[in-house]
């Protein structure tokens, strides 16, 4: 009875919360956000007609692209594979969210944090893969674009994760675990330093990696037509628009509870607690959108030269901080 218990336990994690619908919502509730704050700072209105201020308008958008709108399909595209690309994606995200402390089941072992940085690869490698699955010279483009922005901004995330993980979980009998760096974490003065550090470099990291302006280069709307998205349309487009907006909302909820130490002062499974891990969500949120509101985008080779000369660096320190501290 008890292993049937855990496996349920398992399934419901994976699959309602904190899985996959929990993270379609909240993904959908941030793209809400993103275009509200968006729309206000540039004096627009952005969301406003479906549900109060606009708030059920991404799920109108979504399900109008799933069930109403015409799925076209042309010659040399691989209609199966997007498929599976976004299902793995999406699998890929719920799973890893049970290495956080918000899961009912959780995941946590020495090391884990590589298990966990495996997972949070794959979303961003599927996203990229659903343009080369197209015949469409734009969607190859676009996503050779992501290919290579990955290339260059996962590196920084992979050791801004480690690095502060390294400090948070020195001394623990699990090392390197995301769960304990989250739940009990060890901080001293240089580890403060080495999550300030580490907190910057994945803010922007986050920016390259989910192609938020001035790194919405593999979309380029007026250059590309929409990149890697100019090709698709219904169901196919709707799984698009749900994997990104949920990847962006995984990262900023990891970085909230990683580096911003989740309910702190409060704790966890208190509804306190909940409410200040969402402040804290909803201002990380809001420097992204600040940013992605203020400036233009850029080319791929000025984004490459940002990326290798700040945020790189300044996580490098960070992990060098982390393994002398």
């Amino acid at each position: 009875m008890v292993y049937i218990h855990e496996v349920l336990l398992a399934v419901i994690s994976v699959l309602i919360y904190p899985g996959l619908i929990f993270l379609i919502v909240l993904g959908l509730l941030t793209q809400w956000f993103m275009r509200k704050l968006v729309g206000r700072l540039q004096n627009r209105i952005g969301p406003k007609y479906v549900g109060p201020l606009g708030l059920a308008q991404p799920f109108a958008d979504v399900i109008k692209l799933m069930f109403v709108k015409e799925e076209l399909s042309f010659k040399g595209r691989l209609d199966k594979f997007l498929a599976i690309f976004m299902a793995l994606g999406l699998g890929a995200l719920a799973t890893a969210m049970l290495f956080t402390p918000i899961s009912p089941y959780v995941v946590k072992a020495p090391y884990d944090v590589i298990v966990f940085i495996y997972l949070m690869f794959w979303a961003t490698v599927a996203f990229s893969l659903i343009g080369l699955s197209l015949s469409n010279p734009y969607t190859i483009v676009g996503s050779s674009r992501l290919l290579t922005q990955i290339l260059f901004a996962e590196p920084v995330i992979v050791i801004s994760v480690i690095a502060t993980t390294l400090v948070l979980s020195r001394n623990s009998e699990t090392p390197l675990s995301m769960y304990s760096s989250i739940v009990n974490p060890r901080l001293d003065m240089l580890g403060l330093v080495v999550i300030v550090l580490s907190l910057i470099a994945f803010l922007l990291a986050i920016m390259v990696k989910a192609m938020i302006k001035p790194f919405d280069i593999p979309e380029a709307e007026t250059e590309l037509a929409g990149g890697l998205l100019a090709e698709l349309s219904g169901p196919t487009l709707a799984l698009a628009i749900i994997l990104h907006y949920s990847e962006i909302a995984f990262l900023t909820l990891i970085a909230t509870l990683l580096f911003l130490g989740g309910p702190y002062p409060l704790s966890y499974g208190d509804y306190l607690g909940s409410l200040v891990i969402t402040v804290k969500y909803l201002v990380m949120l809001f420097i992204i959108t600040l940013i992605r509101a203020s400036v233009g985008r850029i080319r791929i080779e000025q984004a490459a030269s940002i990326v290798v000369k700040y945020m790189l660096t300044v996580s490098v320190v960070a992990l060098i901080i982390a393994s002398l501290a």
